[in-house]
């Protein structure tokens, strides 16, 4: 199985159209406009498609019809989810409800000033959830895998307004390892997605959706090295203006001296999250934006 590239589509001017287009137009006529653009992507990312219509046909076994219109429904779907983004680190969190199963969790590592790294993935609209959880009185430090992107990810730091919250992007020279060092020192969170691998990351292959994948195994063992403990979080859509947020009971990643030991450990939780993670996944099927061949094939 191919590892992720670290690229991800959509431009800075993008980027700030889709804010223009919220800030004086509106949310509704932004899902408007979403319509049209979903169908340009429907028709000319060919290659992104099909990723899609193997999800669909092969892995959620939908038929040929089904799948062809959950390729459109999923690009729509994402277009909203990022401008809800937008809307939501650009302070109007007002327009949205949620619900939250799990939030305690993340109050308990706040309060007892444990830190811990919640590993979440590209489904639904996770990197809304620091804003959402800012009661919670502890620093949320999101990385966000995007090795292309540097503007964009300086441009989304610039409109979010809760301050608890920063992204720490991907760096090549691996400078990102100081930051995250440093807050989980300071024990503080970290949010990092667990469905996507560098060339060259160390990875596990475990049985997911009823085929194997390959996890990377960097979250838990950041969660070992530095004893803290590892909560799996989602932030899902469930209308135009309403979330329904996730989270585990936390654990620690025990540390062993001996590798094998410690590989088992990784291992057990690879298996845990990527059972989690299919559990919603299968709740919210539309909602995985993951546009890359994921699963082993011949």
């Amino acid at each position: 199985m191919p590892s992720w590239k670290g690229q991800s589509r959509g431009n800075i001017l993008g980027y700030k159209i889709f804010i223009f287009t919220l800030k004086y137009l509106g949310l509704s006529f932004a899902y408007f406009i979403l319509i049209f653009v979903s169908f340009y992507f429907f028709l000319f990312s060919s290659a992104s498609s099909k990723i899609l219509f193997h999800y669909f046909r092969k892995i959620l076994k939908y038929s040929k019809t089904k799948a062809i219109w959950s390729i459109y429904a999923n690009y729509f779907v994402f277009g909203k989810v990022l401008l809800d983004k937008f809307a939501i680190l650009g302070g109007l969190k007002g327009k949205f409800t949620y619900n939250f199963d799990g939030e305690h969790y993340l109050r308990e590592m706040s309060e007892n000033k444990t830190g811990g790294i919640i590993v979440n993935a590209h489904i639904g609209n996770f990197e809304i959830a620091g804003q959402l959880l800012e009661r919670l009185n502890t620093k949320i430090n999101i990385l966000m895998l995007d090795a292309e992107h540097q503007k964009i990810k300086n441009y989304l730091t610039e409109v979010i307004t809760n301050k608890d919250v920063s992204i720490i992007p991907i760096q090549s020279d691996f400078s990102h390892i100081v930051p995250i060092s440093k807050a989980l020192i300071d024990k503080e969170l970290i949010a990092m997605a667990g469905d996507r691998f560098i060339e060259d990351g160390k990875t596990v292959e475990v049985d997911f959706m009823g085929q194997k994948a390959s996890f990377p195994t960097g979250p838990f063992y950041l969660a070992a090295r530095f004893g803290v403990p590892v909560t799996f979080a989602f932030a899902m859509k469930e209308s135009k203006t309403h979330y329904h947020f996730f989270a585990s009971p936390p654990e620690k990643v025990k540390r062993f001296k001996n590798p094998e030991e410690q590989d088992q450990e990784l291992r057990r939780f690879v298996e845990k999250y990527a059972k989690e993670f299919e559990r919603i996944l299968r709740m919210y099927p539309l909602q995985w934006f993951n546009y890359y061949q994921f699963w082993k094939t011949d």
